[in-house]
């Protein structure tokens, strides 16, 4: 197992400048997504190579980490007030810069950082920006109960099966938020904002508890993969994350 550890971060450590495609894989270029992870993968490889008296080997995963962090800087679009997803290999501008793949990015890495965090400002705006990019694109989304949030989606213009939305986009959204419950001046403000992704995700989940890959934006019913391992695992990651919310809030 040790063996493999320091295989796999040795591959993080040597192509993570490479140019790869996107978690969708659609479009080859340079991806927050991998990036975040890579410098998470990195950091606490360094961490455990630390334990293991491999001072050499952490130092410059470490060093490397921190220069990920320091190339995502330059993803986020002042203007546009959004951590960019991608800078393609041609370099021509993508349509599917603001993309849940951020977002998705900032709770599978982790860490609680001032920036590229759940604590970051900036992705606070981010997420802000696919929920108005979803409430007004999906059907589904027009005139909600209040309480439910935006069901949520991949990019604007995706076409694969409905196009979204997606369960574990919502269910993405929801975690992001009790992740970042903890550490904001409102924790029970951002518990709520969680929950109103849960009542949405809970609404065109069908009496069978089945979660498909999408559900349609036009009619919520099932699209896609029927049992899609990936909805589920959003699912059980949002609901751990909502606990230690809950445990926090408690004292």
């Amino acid at each position: 197992m040790e063996a493999l550890l320091r295989s796999d971060l040795a591959v993080v450590f040597k192509h993570w400048r490479d140019a790869s495609f996107d978690i969708w894989e659609e479009e080859k270029g340079l991806h927050y997504y991998t990036l975040r992870v890579s410098a998470a993968a990195l950091d606490s490889g360094a961490d455990w190579l630390d334990a293991r008296s491999d001072s050499t080997n952490a130092r410059a995963y470490r060093s490397d980490a921190q220069s990920i962090l320091r190339r995502l800087d330059d993803y986020w679009l002042a203007e546009e007030q959004y951590y960019r997803s991608r800078i393609l290999e041609s370099g021509e501008r993508s349509a599917k810069e603001l993309d849940i793949a951020v977002i998705l990015a900032t709770i599978h890495a982790a860490g609680d950082a001032a920036t590229h965090s759940v604590r970051d400002p900036r992705m606070h705006l981010t997420l802000a920006r696919l929920e108005t990019l979803f409430g007004d694109l999906y059907p589904i989304n027009r005139e909600r109960d209040p309480a439910h949030s935006p069901a949520m989606g991949r990019y604007a213009g995706d076409v694969y099966f409905s196009g979204g939305a997606y369960f574990f986009s919502t269910f993405g959204a929801a975690e992001f938020y009790y992740c970042a419950a903890p550490s904001a001046q409102d924790p029970h403000r951002l518990l709520e904002r969680g929950d109103g992704f849960l009542r949405t995700a809970r609404a065109f989940t069908p009496q069978s508890g089945d979660l498909a890959e999408q559900f349609d934006q036009r009619t919520g019913e099932p699209r896609s993969a029927r049992h899609l391992a990936w909805s589920y695992a959003a699912f059980i990651s949002c609901i751990a994350a909502r606990r230690r919310a809950q445990r926090f809030l408690m004292g």
